[in-house]
C-alpha cells in the first residue's frame, strides 16, 4: 500500500469516526427528547407538527434540488486543485440561492392563498426554507471535512435541546418548540460560512457555467422527489386522510426508526466523496471492492438495529412515550424491517449508483417505489389509518431496493455480497425470538426490562456473528471494528 493510499484510508476511518460519534449524539438526544414532548406536547400536537413539517419539506427538496449530493461529488471531484474548486464552489452555490429564494416565495404563496390550518406554526416552519440560502454541508462533505460539521451540528444541537426542555412546558408552546427546533438548524448553517474562506472562496463566474449544473441536479433531484413521497407524503396523507392522531402515532413510531437509520445514513455520507474520489480517478477496482465490504457491513449492523428494535417495542414503547401511545408497539415492529432494507439501498445509492454518474437508474428504481407507495396509502390509509401508511412504506423501500440491485447486478458483481449481508437477518430474526421468549420471564420494571432485553439481544447477536466469522473466517467485520 503507498503513503498516499494509507492516508486515504486513515482520512475515511477518521470520517467514519468524526460521523459515528454525531450520529450517535442524535440517536442519544431524540432518547431524551422524545419521551418529553410526548408527554408535555402530546399526540395531537406531535400530528401537527408532523403534518406542517411535511408540507414544507417539499419545499425544501427543490430549494436544494440535489445540490446535496451533486455538490459533494463535484467539489470531491476537485478537491486538490484550489482554482477549480473555488470556480466549482461558487457555480453550484449561485444556483442554490437561486432555487432556495424561487422556493422562499413560492412558500409565501402558499401561506397566504392556500394554507388554512395551524397558520403561526406553518410560518415558523418556513425557517426550514431559510437555512437553504446558507446550507453549505455538502462542500465539507466534498472535501471530507467532517470534523468541523461535526462539532458544530454537535454542540448547537446540544444547545438547541437544553432550551427546549427548560422552555416548552404545554401543548400551547408549539410554536416555540418549533422555532427553537428550526432556529438551531439554521444557526447551524450561518456558523459554517465562518470557516468557508480557510478552504475557498466566491469568484466570478458565468450564467452558462451556473446553468450547466441544472439538469445534472433535477436527475439528482427527481429521484429525492420520488423518495419524499414514501418519506413525507405518509406524513401529509394521515394529515388529510386521516387524523392528526394518527398521524402523532405514526411521528413517534418513525421517529424511533429513524433514530439508528442515522447511523446508517453517516456511512453513506462518508462513502459517497471517497468512492466518487476513486471512480472520478479511474480506480474503478478500488471503488468496487470498497462497495462490496460495505453490503457486508451495513448488513451486519442495519440487521442488528431492526430486530433489536423490534424485539424490545413492546416494553421500550409504553416507558419511553409513557401513556396513550401503545397503537405505535405494533408500528415500531411492523416499520422495523425498514432498517435492514434502507441500509442496502443507502450504500447502493451513495457507494454506487451516484458516484458512478447513474442516476438514471437510482431515478428508476425509486419512482417505482413511489409510485407503489402513493397507491398503497391511497388504499390502506382510509382502512387503517397509520398501521397503512406503514405498510406503504415498506413496499415502496422493498420495490426500490430489488430494482436497484438489479440494475446494479448488470453492472458489476456484489451478488454473494449482498447475500453475505442478508445472512445477518437470520442472526437477527434469531436474537428477536430470544429475547422475546426470556422477556416473559422476567418480572422487573420497563426500564430494568428494557435494559436487561438490550443485553440479552446483544450477547444472542454476537454470539452468532462471532461463530459465523469463526466457521467462514470472513473476518471484515472484525477487521473493522480493530481497525
Amino acid at each position: 500500500m503507498s503513503f498516499r493510499e494509507s492516508e486515504s484510508k486513515i482520512g475515511m476511518k477518521k470520517n467514519l469516526w468524526y460521523q459515528s460519534l454525531y450520529q450517535i449524539l442524535n440517536l442519544i438526544l431524540p432518547l431524551i427528547t422524545a419521551p418529553f414532548l410526548s408527554r408535555v406536547l402530546g399526540a395531537e400536537s406531535l400530528g401537527i407538527i408532523s403534518y406542517t413539517t411535511s408540507v414544507v419539506n417539499y419545499f425544501v427538496l427543490f430549494a436544494m434540488l440535489g445540490l446535496t449530493n451533486y455538490g459533494t461529488r463535484s467539489i470531491a471531484v476537485v478537491k486538490n486543485d484550489k482554482k477549480d474548486r473555488n470556480r466549482v464552489f461558487t457555480e453550484i452555490y449561485v444556483l442554490q440561492v437561486f432555487t432556495s429564494t424561487i422556493a422562499l416565495i413560492v412558500y409565501a404563496l402558499y401561506m397566504v392563498f392556500i394554507c388554512d390550518d395551524n397558520i403561526l406554526v406553518s410560518w415558523i416552519q418556513g425557517i426550514a426554507i431559510l437555512a437553504c440560502l446558507f446550507d453549505i454541508n455538502w462542500f465539507f462533505f466534498g472535501i471530507e471535512k467532517f470534523k468541523i460539521t461535526v462539532i458544530r451540528s454537535m454542540v448547537i444541537r446540544v444547545v438547541s435541546v437544553i432550551m427546549i426542555l427548560l422552555f416548552v412546558k404545554q401543548p400551547s408552546d408549539l410554536w416555540l418548540y418549533s422555532i427553537l427546533l428550526l432556529g438551531s438548524t439554521f444557526v447551524s448553517q450561518i456558523v459554517l460560512w465562518v470557516y468557508l474562506p480557510k478552504y475557498t472562496h466566491i469568484v466570478k463566474v458565468k450564467f452558462h457555467d451556473v446553468k450547466k449544473h441544472l439538469l445534472p441536479n433535477i436527475k439528482l433531484f427527481i429521484p429525492l422527489l420520488a423518495m419524499s413521497v414514501y418519506h413525507i407524503m405518509d406524513k401529509t396523507m394521515l394529515g388529510r386522510m386521516s387524523s392528526y392522531l394518527e398521524s402523532g402515532y405514526y411521528y413517534n413510531a418513525d421517529k424511533v426508526i429513524n433514530i439508528p437509520i442515522g447511523l446508517l445514513t453517516g456511512v453513506g455520507t462518508v462513502l459517497l466523496p471517497r468512492v466518487s474520489a476513486l471512480a472520478g480517478g479511474n480506480n474503478k477496482a478500488q471503488a468496487n471492492r470498497l462497495f462490496n465490504d460495505s453490503i457486508i457491513v451495513i448488513g451486519c449492523f442495519s440487521a442488528a438495529l431492526c430486530c433489536g428494535i423490534a424485539a424490545i417495542a413492546e416494553e421500550f414503547t409504553p416507558f419511553f412515550f409513557g401513556p396513550g401511545y401503545e397503537p405505535c408497539i405494533l408500528l415500531i415492529i411492523t416499520l422495523s424491517p425498514v432498517l435492514f432494507i434502507k441500509g442496502f439501498t443507502l450504500i447502493s445509492r451513495n457507494a454506487y449508483l451516484i458516484p458512478n454518474n447513474m442516476e438514471n437508474k437510482l431515478t428508476a428504481s425509486v419512482v417505482a417505489g413511489a409510485i407503489a407507495n402513493l397507491v398503497a396509502n391511497f388504499l390502506l390509509i382510509p382502512l387503517f389509518g397509520a398501521l397503512g401508511a406503514v405498510i406503504g412504506t415498506i413496499i415502496a423501500e422493498f420495490v426500490s431496493f430489488v430494482l436497484q440491485y438489479v440494475m446494479i447486478f448488470k453492472e458489476t458483481d456484489c451478488l454473494k455480497s449482498l447475500l453475505h449481508g442478508c445472512l445477518y437477518f437470520l442472526f437477527g430474526v434469531i436474537m428477536y425470538f430470544g429475547v422475546r421468549c426470556i422477556s416473559q420471564f422476567l418480572n422487573f420494571s420497563l426500564l430494568f426490562k428494557v435494559i436487561i432485553e438490550v443485553l440479552i439481544g446483544a450477547i444472542i447477536y454476537i454470539s452468532l456473528c462471532l461463530i459465523y466469522w469463526k466457521i467462514s473466517k470472513n473476518n471484515k467485520i472484525l477487521a473493522l471494528i480493530r481497525s
